[in-house]
């Protein structure tokens, strides 16, 4: 019918709109984040740009039920406000008519939500985990930054440089504290560059400076003046435990074998996402009205009281499920039947209204 093409078309555009602010919200917030790290030495560069997509893939369940949340809030407020709601429930239309449109429109929604949380999210989990391990397995100096001091992985050397040129990879104006043969050294260099073997062996060679040795504390230092100073740079060994998955990297089969509290968590959290966004489809039908002879705020609030409150159940009961406070589908149901007896409710207080009430109003 007409109202439904309508309806869905506009809310593509709203719901579309609405996810492209969040994304660019996200982004902006996640490469702040990030960019901080790296000038503090605790990222690599180069890695920014890999973490930023993780993590934007991590908040993409919450975003998209956000965004289609507001963009059907949006949509039917339009509605109302314009009296195009009251001229659809005048003409024979009631609010049970406009429950298919909206679960047309979501449930295609839900299933992506339940692809995102179930496959893609802890894939990219797995991933993100095997280029940290990558990351970590590096030289030493491979997270220097210029103007910042980095430890090494392995904590006993402390770097810093001056400058750095990105294209011959020379450094100037070198400070390395190190520890040789158990003996506490400081290196000062004017420069220094990192060569590599034919056996793949790496080392970082510093040019015209002076080591010191000694105690802290002890009059008898040695010092050393060099025209080459070779440094081999070991990669940093991940020890197993390391590499091992947490839970939020097993797929929804793995999960399902574990008979372990921390699972049952993971799994309603999985879950729990796609049926709030369908359960929330509806519940907009009812808290979009619009009384246009009140403020249009109050609506807007109320409705964002319940979709906070909702989200925050949801969590709640996902970490008893967690802690093993309630099962699995007491956990789900603990969490959606709330919102189902507050959406029977709005419905059974909107349906008691007249369609001529409903936003025309008598003159």
């Amino acid at each position: 019918m007409l109202y439904r093409r309508a309806l869905l078309q506009e809310l593509s555009l709203s719901s579309g709109a609405s996810l492209v602010i969040l994304i660019a919200i996200a982004l902006v917030t996640l490469f702040v984040r990030l960019l901080g790290e790296a000038a503090r030495g605790e990222l690599a560069n180069e890695a920014v740009f890999a973490y930023l997509g993780f993590s934007l893939l991590h908040f993409l369940p919450v975003l998209l039920t956000v965004a289609i949340f507001i963009g059907a809030m949006l949509t039917l407020m339009r509605y109302w406000r314009d009296n195009e709601m009251a001229i659809w429930l005048s003409s024979g239309l009631s609010l049970n008519d406009w429950i298919r449109p909206m679960l047309t429109f979501a449930l295609p929604m839900a299933l992506i939500l339940l692809l995102l949380t179930n496959s893609i999210i802890p894939w990219a989990a797995i991933k993100k985990d095997v280029y940290k391990a990558e990351l970590l397995s590096r030289d030493d100096t491979s997270m220097v930054v210029p103007g910042i001091f980095a430890e090494s992985q392995g904590g006993e050397r402390v770097f810093f440089i001056e400058s750095l040129n990105p294209l011959t990879g020379t450094v100037r104006n070198v400070f390395m504290q190190s520890r040789d043969s158990g003996k506490p050294g400081i290196v000062v260099a004017a420069e220094g560059a990192q060569k590599k073997m034919e056996d793949g062996t790496r080392f970082l060679v510093l040019s015209k400076g002076w080591r010191y040795e000694g105690e802290p504390g002890q009059a008898e230092y040695r010092i050393v003046q060099f025209d080459r100073y070779w440094i081999r740079l070991d990669p940093v060994e991940i020890k197993a435990n390391e590499r091992k998955q947490n839970i939020r990297q097993q797929s929804t089969l793995a999960l399902l074998k574990i008979a372990d509290t921390d699972a049952r968590g993971e799994l309603a959290g999985r879950l729990n996402v796609p049926l709030s966004l369908l359960v929330l489809a509806i519940l907009v039908i009812p808290l979009s009205y619009v009384n246009n002879r009140a403020k249009r705020s109050y609506g807007l609030i109320a409705a964002l009281l319940v979709f906070f409150t909702y989200h925050n159940m949801i969590s709640v009961t996902q970490s008893w499920v967690a802690q093993g406070k309630l099962g699995l589908l007491t956990g789900m149901l603990a969490a959606h039947l709330p919102a189902i007896v507050a959406l029977a409710a709005f419905y059974a207080y909107r349906m008691r209204m007249k369609p001529i009430n409903l936003g025309l109003g008598r003159k």
